[in-house]
């Protein structure tokens, strides 16, 4: 798998199938995402890639509000989502850096900016709660209308699920802090582990 900080590097494919998050944990729900985004790439024939951010957004917001204490424990390093990342048969990860000018971007210009102009984007995979953009204004329903615009098709994962909640990263975090550590592996798909 190939990383690179931001998208102006020669070796960045030109175009590209795409997945949008955080991924903290690489969970059983970001697995399924990945390994879809892996099978429509390969029916295009295209790259796999996931954008994600460092900071993470939520860290960003925290120190900007002066309340660090907001910001949640991460489940993993960087280094640690990387190595997930290229284990689930990523072709190429863009790390971005969340910062004020990032977050102050329109929908449009998130869309033209990054997704066109800066990956490529053919084919875009998000999660059903998907948003982007200042305030976060744009959703899933303006990004599939921008994006038959702009030639892309973007389609939606729905919220996978353990028992009646959904697997997320925030639910493992609290799963973590109780140290049910055997909820954890189920969510995750793999043992808890820390890396130092």
């Amino acid at each position: 798998m190939q990383v690179f900080r931001g998208f102006h590097h020669p070796g960045i494919a030109p175009a590209c199938a795409l997945t949008i998050g955080n991924f903290d944990g690489v969970h059983r729900g970001h697995q399924a995402m990945l390994a879809l985004l892996n099978s429509e790439a390969r029916h295009r024939g295209l790259p796999s890639c996931v954008m994600t951010f460092e900071p993470h957004p939520r860290d960003y917001f925290a120190m900007a509000a002066g309340k660090p204490e907001l910001a949640p424990a991460r489940i993993a390093t960087l280094r640690d989502k990387l190595s997930e990342l290229e284990r689930c048969g990523i072709n190429q990860t863009v790390v971005l850096r969340f910062d004020q000018r990032f977050a102050a971007q329109t929908p449009q210009a998130f869309i033209d900016d990054v997704l066109l102009r800066g990956l490529g984007t053919k084919y875009e995979l998000v999660g059903d709660d998907f948003r982007f953009g200042r305030g976060r204004k744009g959703d899933f329903a303006l990004l599939r209308t921008l994006g038959a615009e702009h030639g892309f098709v973007v389609e939606d994962l729905h919220t996978i699920t353990h028992g009646a909640e959904r697997v997320s990263s925030t639910r493992i975090r609290e799963t973590l802090a109780r140290g049910e550590l055997d909820l954890a592996r189920h969510l995750l798909g793999r043992p808890y582990r820390i890396c130092g």
